[in-house]
């Protein structure tokens, strides 16, 4: 088995996980729920500017910290929008296990 056959291997195998399957099914029910769905996109989307600010050395100001807690504590009423929340969390550990993983296997190939 070559190389690509094997990462096709390991993406397959990620879209079986119990977090993706659970994630993609949340997703398709917040479709169904307009106002809910924007309000974690539009969430999502905020959350996504702050941090590429933070990543580009950009400092981010008390008032938008604010205004992502508050919003933060409005999608997380919404039992859908936390479960779907926490399996992105649950992914994200997932997909830091992998890159960790990687990280590990090439050390050698960049350190002397």
């Amino acid at each position: 088995m070559n190389f690509y056959d094997n990462i096709n291997n390991l993406v397959s195998s990620f879209k079986q996980t119990d977090e993706y399957i659970e994630y993609k099914r949340l997703k398709e029910s917040l479709k169904s729920n307009t106002e809910i769905y924007n309000m974690l996109k539009d969430f999502k989307d905020k959350q996504n500017e702050v941090q590429i600010a933070f990543l580009n050395g950009q400092d981010v100001t008390k008032e938008k910290k604010e205004e992502m807690e508050n919003l933060y504590s409005i999608v997380i009423q919404n039992e859908d929008c936390r479960k779907i929340l926490e399996c992105e969390m649950k992914i994200n550990i997932i997909l830091a296990d992998l890159q960790k993983s990687m990280g590990e296997a090439i050390e050698e190939l960049v350190k002397f």
